[in-house]
């Protein structure tokens, strides 16, 4: 009996995971040194190992609110009702809403998936770490994955709309599909 409604609530579940939209792009970026500025409305899970993430929530009226850990220096209060956190392993969650967020330090580790655009940039040449804009996962293989580029390298991340061989591709990486 317990098996029994065990089946039933997995489809259930299946149902309440929110899907990715077609639309939305997707950044990874693993061991980055430099800056990464991304201004997105969707998703941004990351951390930087020593450096400062500066944020700014564009939707502020909303329920979604940036949450940080780690930041063991002083908060400073920048124009627009941004906050920059900086310190040694900084996380940062950034779930729904529209925000401004600008990466900048080494050991950048960084996920988003939205609509938006930005920045990247890296202040080592010889480890700058890896990026892609593909939906790759940048810790394996790295292959697949290009080094951060060493002039300001502007880009897009999603589109308003994409060919389906494309949403599906999306969905399949994000474990959706």
């Amino acid at each position: 009996m317990i098996l029994f409604g065990c089946l039933l609530a997995v489809p259930a579940f299946g149902a309440a995971t929110p899907a990715v939209s077609s639309g939305d792009g997707a950044l990874s970026i693993a061991d980055g040194r430099g800056q990464i500025v991304l201004q997105v409305r969707g998703g941004v899970i990351g951390r930087v190992d020593s450096g400062c993430v500066s944020i700014t929530d564009l939707t502020p009226e909303d329920l979604n609110f940036p949450q940080v850990w780690g930041d063991d220096e002083p908060q400073v209060e920048l124009p627009r009702g941004g906050v920059k956190y900086c310190g040694q392993s900084v996380r940062f969650r950034l779930i729904g809403g529209k925000f401004r967020i600008v990466v900048s330090g080494r050991g950048i580790d960084l996920s988003a998936v939205g609509v938006g655009e930005g920045t990247i940039v890296a202040d080592d040449l010889r480890q700058p770490g890896v990026y892609s804009l593909e939906g790759d996962d940048c810790r394996s293989p790295r292959a697949v994955c290009k080094p951060l580029p060493s002039e300001r390298t502007p880009f897009k991340l999603g589109t308003k709309s994409t060919t389906p061989e494309k949403s599906e591709r999306s969905l399949f990486r994000a474990g959706l599909g």
